[in-house]
């Protein structure tokens, strides 16, 4: 492969899908994108990674929606039940809503994960009416179904996953005992930025905004994870293992790029464009990190996005492509605004790097 890209790491959106109207996800905010309603298909998802491409090289899928959320990919049973099948070791690591599934599909995707697996439940509320203040129409009923059916009779680590709000701010330890009583192995808390104090679209009186110490100071997120069952998965030892090995690959300038050495997964969205990671794909009118501001439309990836398909193209022709020099270049001249905000050196200590993110 020319441009030495990692490719353990692999972060999918299956599905553009999704059943809530979250009021800060691109597809509210920006709900004119073209891809809303796309998704991969078993067929697609094997065209590309093959068994040989996923015995030799993957070493943990993230099925995470920066538009939709993947289970509701019509094949995301199948996609799974393949993925295992090849290569059992390998880590899927899903994040959902979890709305709207019946028991019985919960149950077979229980008796599909194994040990090395993940699923972060995006839940931010205690119930159902504090739940839809920002997880809207979502169904906290087959959410709890969900949660406790893969909690209590799977192998797979399970996850409650919130961002601190301004209802839940004061109901952190209620929310800590509904994960132990669902079977949860830790509940994750994340500092967002997505607010009035720090983006001016939000308002001054952001009705959503929690207390300062509980606003991410940087422009990515911040984490607080609660251990609750102790389980250690095989995961954590060997993705951490690879970082050296891709140290020496990054490049010489002002960003540490995460993407590079496998903390940020090689993203695809449901229209299949490749992307280094998803923190640059997204759809917004324009993005700016103080000393200048990209035009989304006039982006290189909305104007590659053909190009860089591996619905399109081979993923072997996608991933050797020579629009990926522009790349490189860019890193080591003017770096992009996204990569500016999110990976800047000063921001991105060697342990940071080191550890994988789950997105």
């Amino acid at each position: 492969m020319k441009y030495k890209w990692q490719l353990y790491h692999w972060h999918i959106e299956l599905s553009a899908k999704c059943t809530l109207k979250c009021p800060r996800c691109p597809r509210t905010e920006q709900p004119a994108t073209s891809w809303t309603n796309k998704e991969f298909t078993l067929e697609q998802f094997q065209q590309s990674f093959t068994e040989d491409f996923i015995s030799k090289n993957v070493l943990r899928f993230t099925f995470c929606g920066d538009i939709g959320d993947p289970i509701y990919c019509k094949d995301f049973l199948d996609i799974v039940r393949y993925i295992k099948t090849v290569k059992p070791t390998c880590h899927i690591f899903t994040i959902t809503n979890g709305s709207y599934k019946k028991a019985e599909w919960w149950h077979e995707l229980a008796g599909i994960l194994n040990e090395y697996d993940t699923v972060n439940f995006s839940v931010d509320g205690y119930d159902n009416q504090t739940n839809n203040l920002y997880r809207v129409n979502s169904d906290w009923d087959s959410i709890m179904t969900g949660m406790s059916i893969l909690g209590n009779n799977s192998e797979a680590h399970v996850v409650w996953a919130a961002i601190i709000f301004n209802f839940n701010q004061d109901h952190m330890q209620e929310i800590e005992m509904l994960a132990k009583n669902n079977g949860c192995d830790k509940v994750q808390w994340t500092k967002s930025t997505k607010f009035g104090s720090k983006y001016n679209i939000y308002g001054p009186k952001d009705p959503l905004e929690p207390r300062e110490e509980y606003i991410s100071d940087t422009h990515r997120y911040d984490r607080i994870t609660v251990d609750i069952s102790k389980r250690v998965q095989p995961i954590d030892t060997y993705m951490k293992m690879n970082y050296d090995s891709w140290l020496n690959t990054m490049p010489k300038g002002n960003i540490m790029p995460l993407c590079l050495v496998g903390n940020r997964g090689m993203y695809v969205s449901a229209d299949g464009a490749v992307h280094p990671c998803s923190w640059v794909s997204f759809p917004y009118e324009s993005m700016s990190d103080g000393t200048k501001t990209i035009d989304y439309k006039r982006s290189f990836f909305a104007k590659h996005r053909n190009e860089l398909s591996i619905k399109n193209h081979s993923m072997d022709d996608v991933l050797n492509n020579e629009l990926w020099q522009k790349l490189f270049d860019s890193w080591k001249n003017d770096t992009w605004v996204e990569c500016n905000l999110k990976c800047k050196k000063d921001l991105v200590d060697h342990n940071y790097a080191v550890g994988y993110e789950t997105n």
